[in-house]
This record gives structure tokens, sequence and C-alpha cells, in this order.
């Protein structure tokens, strides 16, 4: 004869496994947090990557980004930031800095969150001295709030609050 407290255990073992699979699929599927693709942001801001930064930009935030120009789409404006770039003060040093970037969640909910960072630039060319007169001795750090929001089920940059 047979127990039927066997068949239950097993069947319970099983649901156990379908529901913890689903749960792991359901968090792999869900994409990055909101201080994932503020890090990712930040990283792509202080590195050139234009189209990242574009890309995990609202809308409404690309518009403040490409300070009113018409561009196409993300590539025009990264070609367009890139040319800009090439004259900033921070060009000649680009190459021998490393960037270092911190997040820490602020708040999150309904569809909001706000994430604060820390972006170090850390130089090691040869020109310390020109590195450190670009900052005007207040040193190489960048501190603030990214705002984000959900957007179609990913997390994208609504706003940058430096300082």
């Amino acid at each position: 004869m047979r127990r039927p407290g066997r068949r239950t255990a097993i069947a319970a073992a099983a649901l156990v496994v379908v529901v913890a699979a689903v749960a792991s699929l359901v968090v792999l599927l869900r994409g990055p947090g909101p201080e994932d693709v503020a890090e990712d942001y930040l990283r792509a801001s202080w590195e050139g990557a234009w189209r990242t930064e574009c890309a995990l930009a609202t809308e409404r935030w690309r518009t403040y980004l490409y300070e009113g120009e018409p561009y196409a789409d993300c590539a025009a404006y990264a070609e367009a930031a890139a040319a800009t770039a090439e004259s900033s003060a921070l060009a000649p040093y680009r190459g021998d800095t490393d960037v270092v970037v911190t997040v820490e969640p602020f708040s999150q909910g309904d569809g909001r969150a706000r994430v604060s960072y820390d972006v170090e630039l850390r130089y090691h060319g040869d020109d310390q001295d020109g590195f450190d007169a670009i900052w005007q001795g207040a040193g190489p750090h960048d501190r603030g709030t990214v705002e984000l929001v959900e957007v179609d089920g990913d997390w994208r940059v609504a706003g940058v609050d430096a300082g």
C-alpha cells in the first residue's frame, strides 16, 4: 500500500522548483535597476559614450541634452557631442583618467527613483598640475542626484541634479 503523503511531498517539491524557476526568470528578464542605469549613464557621460548617454535618457531629458537642437537620433547627437568634447578643457586628459562612479539608492516608488552619486576622476598622466587647474581647487569630483522614471518597463534618466 502506498502512502498518500509521499505523493503530496513530491508534488509540493515540484511546485517549489517551478515557482523558483519562474521567479528567477522574472528577475532576469526585468532588466537593470535604477542604480545600474544611473551608473551606466554617468559613466557614459564622463567617458564620452554619447550614444549610451542618449539611449539611457528619457525623451524629455534628451531635449535638454540636445540643447534644443533637432538631432534625428542618438547617433546624430553622439557625433555632435564628440565634436564638442574635443574642444573641452578635459579633452587632453581623458586618455589618462579613470572614472570611478559610486551610486546609492535614495528613494524609489510609483515608477520613479532617485539615486545619489559621486563621480571621481583619477588622473594618472604627466600633467597633474594642468589637470588640477581645471577644477580650480574644488577637486575632480562630481556629486549629485539622478532622477529616473520607468518607461515601458525600463528605467531611464529623467534628470541630473549636480552639486
